[in-house]
């Protein structure tokens, strides 16, 4: 292993959000910045490495299998030689989904723990993206109402943004029809910190389990406004060869659609676990 030089931690915002200096994620880091990352991860649900060499394939995939196992992406617009890598290559963020704050691929039985995505080309203007803490959004919810959707389950479905964006009905085509739904705690107990995060997102989440669809629709809607509060947010300003890694348990993420020029992205997952809630563990 390379020794590392001094680590830092920075936080960016009250919420969410935290800057990492000295970790070369092109080289075989030691198991000490492992530890270090995860747990300012932990803390801060994403974490921003700037100023990073530009990683091949192989290097990314190296470096994302140091903090956990590689998930395969279902849905590939640009396939590449390495399945576990994913190419975002996009003239406009718009009708794209990921516009709207939203957790990744919730809509499996078993979604992605994190994601490590690095900017390879950005646009000339904009481009930036938002994570929002839904540890946050949960915590300022009233004690009542913690309480109520503590114990409530929601159907995930990826006809829900198939119906808007062009990208997944092509590049799943009929396979759309026949996908499963997947049911998921409408809070998710993270299995580290033992923190509680909401679990809705306005990409995959189609229903409430157990109340009527008027009643559904009605707290769906207003957990998706307030999910997105800005004191929950913090926003990155891309430059090129930056690295975001952020935890899916516990951040929602929104790409910000206000480009026309190419912007390209390159991102591996980590494979995750079937979320439980808090009805699950008691």
């Amino acid at each position: 292993m390379k020794p590392d030089n001094a680590i830092e931690v920075r936080k960016l915002t009250g919420a969410i959000g935290a800057e990492i200096s000295g970790i070369d994620l092109s080289t075989d880091f030691s198991d000490e910045a492992v530890t270090t990352v995860m747990d300012a991860l932990h803390d801060n649900y994403v974490v921003f490495f700037r100023n990073q060499k530009p990683l091949s394939e192989e290097e990314h995939i190296r470096a994302g299998r140091r903090f956990g196992v590689l998930d395969k992406s279902e849905v590939q617009p640009k396939p590449t030689a390495n399945p576990e890598i994913l190419i975002l290559d996009q003239m406009t963020g718009k009708g794209q989904g990921a516009e709207l704050f939203h957790r990744d691929r919730t809509f499996l039985e078993t979604p992605p723990l994190g994601s490590i995505l690095q900017c390879m080309k950005k646009p000339d203007i904009g481009g930036d993206t938002c994570w929002a803490s839904s540890v946050a959004a949960y915590e300022a919810l009233s004690e009542p109402m913690r309480g109520f959707i503590d114990g409530l389950y929601a159907t995930h479905s990826i006809q829900r943004l198939a119906s808007r964006s062009q990208v997944v009905r092509d590049t799943l085509g009929d396979k759309i029809h026949s996908w499963p739904s997947a049911v998921h705690p409408l809070v998710e107990v993270h299995p580290v910190t033992g923190r509680k995060a909401l679990n809705v997102n306005a990409n995959w989440t189609t229903s409430i389990e157990g109340v009527s669809a008027d009643e559904s629709e009605m707290l769906l809607n207003f957990l998706f406004e307030h999910s997105k509060r800005p004191e929950f947010q913090v926003r990155f300003q891309w430059n090129l060869n930056d690295v975001a890694f952020w935890d899916n348990r516990t951040a929602l993420h929104c790409a910000i659609a206000d480009y026309d020029t190419r912007r390209i992205m390159k991102r591996v997952a980590l494979s995750g676990h079937k979320p439980k809630g808090p009805r699950d563990i008691n």
